[in-house]
């Protein structure tokens, strides 16, 4: 779907008073339900980064915790917020400076978000200054070494690569050491769709501590 095509949805949705139903969202929710299984203990104060719809944030909420989503577009972050999915959002921009205190926020949750971002670097430095100290940061973000993409490869078929919305894409490995750089302690790498190991899966998530 293409962002125009997005952002209708989410107008006709406004209109209605409504979110745009189950079938919409099942996939968000799905990534951010496998990245609670590391979250422990309730009433934690969560940052959204890259909030979109909100439908991965109205997973937290759910699970008893506060949560803020951030995005780039408005539409999206008064979205979820009308809806419920998350109790605060915002305007804003990963490449610059957050508009929150230090040692904020007790977990990080960005899904799909990284491989859209120019300089990753700013964003992580952000994290580590927002979080508190053993904090989690989670991430998920598509793999460019996933099994498939090995065999287009071969084809000649390299469209993920070279998606215009994709700025940067990180293998597990690659990414792992970027947080290591940042002082991000590793806990678990995992694949959340189908296949086993996170090295051949589409999309992986990253669990650090701050």
């Amino acid at each position: 779907m293409t962002e125009n095509k997005e952002i209708d949805l989410i107008k006709r949705a406004l209109k209605k008073g409504k979110h745009t139903g189950e079938s919409d969202d099942g996939w968000a929710r799905k990534r951010a339900k496998v990245a609670l299984e590391h979250v422990k203990g309730k009433n934690l104060k969560v940052l959204n980064a890259g909030c979109g719809y909100g439908y991965d944030s109205h997973e937290f909420k759910k699970a008893g915790h506060y949560v803020i989503g951030v995005d780039f577009n408005k539409e999206l972050v008064d979205f979820a917020v009308k809806n419920g999915f998350q109790d605060e959002g915002y305007v804003c921009d990963l490449n610059e400076k957050l508009p929150f205190s230090d040692e904020e926020f007790d977990i990080i949750f960005c899904s799909e978000v990284i491989e859209h971002l120019p300089i990753i670097d700013t964003f992580l430095e952000e994290c580590k200054r927002i979080l508190v100290g053993g904090g989690l940061l989670l991430i998920t973000t598509d793999n460019p070494a996933y099994i498939k993409h090995r065999f287009r490869l071969l084809l000649g078929n390299a469209d993920l690569l070279f998606s215009p919305a994709h700025v940067h894409l990180y293998t597990p490995k690659k990414l792992c050491k970027i947080l290591e750089q940042h002082n991000f302690r590793i806990i678990k790498v995992k694949n959340i769709g189908r296949w086993l190991f996170p090295s051949l899966g589409d999309v992986y998530l990253v669990v650090a501590k701050n």
